[in-house]
């Protein structure tokens, strides 16, 4: 070890490691102070330490603030190009603030303050700009004052807060509601939506367990079944229904997961949740509009059909019938016709309203369209419970319905079906009370009838005729008979009426009353209505070029055919093309055609008795005329009934109709026409009474265009 003499004393530890660390590395290990190179070692050590912490350190004096030492990041961060920091002082550093922090430093040492205080400085360093987190303070080393600078890049502290400020701007504003709990799920922050779809404020909420919103329609193994997921997976969403702060139970859909710290353990749970009730409403809404009737709300096909099956499953398994009503509305279609679609409508609710009023809870009505109505009865006994229902259907459905201005009554024919007996499936059912239906119908409506075996039969011959209905105009199979009137002033034959007839080629001469009905509905009467007027046309004028001049022919029209718009165009072709005058045709319609839609008709009658076509009103007295649309119609002849002619010489009462007619047409100017002549005393009897034309089997049955008229010379 080095001595020093008496006279010279030792040097400080300051000037001794400046001398040592001048001399470098080597003469660093040849040093003869041992202590002192074990504190140097210590001080590398602890250098490399500051170098590598990346923290900018930076020791000054004070008050100048002197830099006396810098670890190598302060150096490079720091220190002007060329230049080492040791021989700057802190105003040097063009930082910008650093006077500042110097000044305030001073201050604390002045007043003994070692607080550690902070401020964020920018800076360009190698063309970029940098923020840095600066802390400083004053520290005393061996009862020196000097000033400690610890300096640090503010990029990812920035970048963590502008992440944070994002998460919270986003959980502030989101619209579904947000809860934050700590580990033991008391809650410790919630966001505004939260607020608004709870009603609870944060305040209310804060410190408590998320279970005091619970609404109680969850049971225990619910919510059980729910953590167990969240501690198994991290997560769990369902739809859950909870409670608002005033009161009111709504349902949610509810997502929470479990977050865990970087050593796995969880430290939160994020519960997020979106109130559903208006998508729970819509949802409903779209399930009712799938299984209902949109105009009634009545159960549709669909509904029904698994009604149907819950009656069937039951009526097996106790051993009960059940029946099924087909219920159709009378003439609902003359409704639509001439009070609208909107007053139909209405009728069709009010329906419904009464039928729902009368049944059980356990049976089942249905709207099937249009004006069809379904019943189903579950557990009767008998069929006769059936029909006490359908007895009480239309007892009820006989009182006037009020719409508005207007008093309404609608009858119903309903057809009964029951099951085992009919059926043991929803369409044999519904086919066989269908049948039902239609033979109530023909019974004269307004009631109602079970079906029967004999139906299906002559259900099949319907269809067959129908089909075959369709070739038959294609095939030229209708004909056309001819039945004169006789003029009861001389006796002669002056007009005909042509009657529709189709000579089947298997079933021979077809009724007309068993295939104009099917044409009508099916709507092919309109088709072979045009064809009629051609036909009767061509064949009047082939009679009068041949002897009969001034023979005229009646035509009847159906009221589809009447509606039509063109039907004055189809008139007019049908005589250019027999080239026949518009006074030798004459088209009978029905009182219930003309009352239909009265507006309408008289426009039509006008048109057509404007191109000279004769009008006549065909069965007279068996609608609901008003005299005073007679009044307004242009019509040219009556026609009195056959059912008022029968009972003449019987009935005092028909007689008297009869002449009540006849009287109207002589008051009017109209001819009058008695249809069912079948009696000489039926004859004498309407010539004493002024009727001008006979018609019927006693002056002529309907025949072919080859023998109905007598020959001329």
């Amino acid at each position: 070890m080095l001595k020093h003499s008496d006279e010279t004393p030792p040097p400080s530890w300051e000037e001794e490691r400046d001398r040592i660390i001048g001399l470098g590395e080597r003469s660093f290990r040849k040093s003869y102070y041992p202590e002192l190179r074990d504190k140097l070692s210590q001080l590398e050590r602890f250098r490399a330490l500051l170098d590598f912490s990346g923290e900018l350190v930076i020791l000054f004096a004070l008050p100048d603030g002197r830099i006396v030492d810098a670890n190598t990041p302060a150096e490079r961060m720091f220190a002007p190009q060329g230049r080492s920091l040791l021989d700057l002082r802190l105003a040097d550093i063009d930082c910008g603030g650093f006077e500042e922090l110097l000044a305030q430093i001073n201050d604390d040492a002045a007043t003994g303050e070692t607080k550690l205080r902070h401020r964020e400085f920018q800076l360009h360093h190698d063309g970029h700009a940098i923020a840095l987190d600066i802390d400083y303070r004053v520290a005393e080393v061996r009862g020196t004052s000097y000033g400690v600078l610890l300096g640090r890049d503010a990029a990812p502290r920035l970048a963590a807060e502008a992440r944070v400020r994002l998460a919270a701007r986003i959980i502030a504003r989101s619209n579904e509601g947000i809860v934050i709990t700590d580990a033991e799920r008391r809650i410790i922050e919630v966001n505004a939506a939260f607020t608004k779809i709870t009603g609870y404020t944060r305040d209310d909420a804060v410190g408590r367990n998320p279970s005091f919103l619970s609404s109680g329609r969850q049971n225990a193994e619910f919510y059980r079944t729910m953590w167990d997921s969240i501690h198994g997976t991290g997560f769990w969403q369902g739809e859950i229904w909870n409670r608002r702060k005033s009161g009111e139970c709504y349902p949610e859909w509810l997502s929470v997961s479990a977050i865990r710290d970087d050593t796995g353990t969880t430290c939160h749970y994020v519960g997020t949740f979106s109130d559903i009730t208006e998508a729970k409403a819509a949802e409903a809404r779209i399930r009712h509009m799938a299984h209902h009737d949109f105009l009634t709300g009545l159960p549709n096909r669909f509904l029904l059909t698994d009604r149907f099956q819950q009656v069937l499953a039951s009526a097996q398994r106790n051993g009960k019938r059940f029946a099924l009503l087909f219920i159709d509305l009378d003439r609902f279609k003359n409704v639509n016709d001439t009070l609208g679609h909107t007053i139909g409508d209405q009728l069709l609710r009010d329906v419904a309203g009464r039928l729902l009023s009368v049944v059980r809870a356990t049976d089942t009505i249905s709207r099937q369209g249009g004006d069809e109505f379904i019943v189903l009865l579950s557990d009767i006994d008998t069929p006769d419970d059936a029909a006490q229902a359908a007895r009480k259907l239309m007892q009820l459905l006989a009182e006037p319905f009020s719409l508005g201005e207007h008093s309404i009554t609608v009858t119903p024919s309903i057809g009964i079906a029951v099951s085992p007996e009919d059926g043991e499936d929803l369409d044999s059912l519904l086919k066989h009370a269908d049948l039902a239906m239609y033979d109530a119908k023909q019974q004269g409506r307004n009631n109602y009838q079970f079906f029967r075996r004999e139906m299906n039969a002559r259900s099949l011959e319907l269809l067959l005729m129908e089909s075959d209905l369709r070739q038959a105009l294609k095939k030229r199979e209708f004909v056309l008979h001819y039945q004169p009137q006789i003029d009861l002033g001389s006796g002669e034959v002056l007009n005909l009426e042509a009657l529709l007839r189709w000579r089947h080629p298997e079933r021979g001469l077809v009724p007309p009353g068993d295939f104009i009905p099917m044409a009508e509905e099916t709507g092919l009467i309109v088709a072979i209505g045009e064809w009629v007027l051609a036909e009767a046309c061509r064949q009047v004028a082939v009679w009068r070029s041949n002897g009969w001049p001034a023979l005229r022919v009646a035509v009847n029209l159906s009221a589809a055919q009447f509606r039509q718009r063109d039907l004055h165009v189809q008139i007019a072709n049908a005589l250019v093309a027999s080239n026949l005058p518009a006074d030798a045709l004459e088209v009978e319609v029905t009182e219930s055609i003309l009352m239909n839609d009265a507006e309408s008709t008289v426009d039509t009658l006008r048109a057509l008795d404007a191109m000279g076509i004769r009008i006549a009103i065909d069965d007279f007295g068996t609608g609901y005329s008003s005299l005073a649309y007679l009044k307004r119609f242009p019509v040219d002849t009556l026609k009195v009934d056959r059912s008022f002619v029968h009972n003449i010489g019987v009935s005092d009462e028909d007689a008297a109709i009869c002449s009540a007619v006849i009287g109207l047409a002589h008051s009017l100017h109209l001819e009058v026409v008695a249809e069912g002549v079948e009696t000489q005393e039926q004859y004498e009897w309407l010539a004493r009474a002024g009727c001008h034309y006979v018609q019927g089997y006693l002056t002529g049955r309907p025949n072919d265009a080859a023998s109905c008229l007598p020959r001329r010379n």
